[in-house]
């Protein structure tokens, strides 16, 4: 309502935005807004800045006039606030006129992980699994391995042996007695709807809390990610794995695009539309994520993208770390690619490297 208001209200002169910098020696995310109680001329600009170092304080008005830039007051959306140099956004303007977005290409399938509403009796480890498989065999048929957000790497996940008791709607209970007795132990935390126990819905004290309607979507090939990331953290699995709530899944989505994921022009992509969060993290919604324009490909681009992407997939087989020179050459021939799908001038590709370095 207060970016409402100040659109069609003020004038806005400058903004000065320190990030996660701790000005207060707490991290509140402060801003500094200068403006002016008279309605916007057409054509206003305001002068931004995003500070990140706590060494120009002394120097805020020199710095915003050298280091600051102008943006119409009109990019100043009541949807949010984006500073960012005239150069980024007319790159940001022509990426999304490319192609067609992530969501409408996969028809909307892109799904959270699960949410058990008490991982303290669904989550598992092996020996526990281990048990319960030896006092049921049946048991082994809803014990699933289990990865966490931060289990996600790029190209690759890192299971830690953790599982998941994944009892869905309409799983019959008695026919996993050692499943049961397992959860009876904490029956009183798992009932929904009452004090202490979960929160109030259609399912029963032993069922997972969500619904997980698309559930087949865990057994196939597919594209998972990480919701909170510092870069692209997008990873091929086909191993049956579940995934908590801090990740998400694309059911068989092509290679492809998996290697367009893990690109510079996405990263650059992300790093504009994406919320950040504390020590540049950025939060990957899907709401976020749908937007991202996908080019189109000629079968012998995609064949060829698709080429260095299963290469790096086989650098990330196995315990050890991939070794880094032949990661980064393998990469950095999959960026050159995906500048070209891109149209990409020498200038536009400059500013996504230093963007996207370090």
């Amino acid at each position: 309502k207060l970016r409402e208001h100040l659109a069609g209200s003020a004038t806005v002169d400058t903004i000065i935005d320190f990030g996660d910098l701790p000005v207060f020696g707490a991290i509140a995310y402060p801003q500094i807004i200068v403006f002016r109680r008279t309605a916007p001329s057409r054509g206003a600009t305001v002068r931004a800045l995003t500070v990140e170092d706590l060494g120009i304080v002394d120097r805020l008005g020199q710095a915003v006039a050298e280091e600051g830039w102008s943006q119409a007051q009109s990019t100043l959306r009541a949807d949010g606030w984006a500073l960012v140099r005239p150069a980024v956004s007319a790159l940001m303007a022509k990426l999304r006129c490319i192609g067609k977005p992530l969501g409408e290409l996969l028809g909307g399938r892109i799904y959270y992980g699960i949410k058990t509403g008490y991982n303290q009796a669904f989550v598992i480890d092996g020996a526990a699994r281990d048990r319960l498989v030896a006092e049921d065999a049946r048991s082994a048929e809803i014990v699933r391995p289990w990865i966490r957000g931060r289990d996600i790497d790029r190209w690759r996940t890192m299971w830690s042996g953790e599982y998941l008791i994944f009892t869905r709607r309409g799983v019959d209970i008695d026919s996993y007695p050692a499943i049961k007795r397992h959860l009876s132990q904490f029956r009183d935390r798992l009932e929904p709807g009452v004090e202490g126990g979960r929160k109030p819905g259609n399912y029963q004290w032993y069922e997972i809390q969500d619904t997980i309607d698309y559930y087949e979507v865990f057994d196939g090939p597919k594209i998972v990610y990480p919701h909170f990331n510092t870069r692209p953290e997008f990873a091929y699995d086909n191993s049956g794995t579940l995934g908590n709530d801090k990740t998400y899944v694309m059911p068989h989505a092509p290679l492809y695009l998996l290697g367009l994921l893990n690109s510079c022009v996405a990263f650059f992509y992300f790093r504009q539309v994406c919320p950040s969060v504390q020590q540049r993290y950025m939060e990957f919604r899907i709401i976020y994520l749908e937007q991202t324009p996908i080019p189109d490909a000629s079968p012998a681009d995609r064949a060829a993208i698709e080429g260095l992407v299963r290469r790096l997939l086989d650098l990330h087989t196995g315990p050890e770390p991939p070794d880094p020179t032949a990661v980064a050459a393998l990469e950095a021939e999959l960026n050159a690619r995906v500048y070209a799908l891109y149209d990409l001038t020498p200038a536009e590709i400059a500013l996504i490297e230093e963007s996207t370095s370090g």
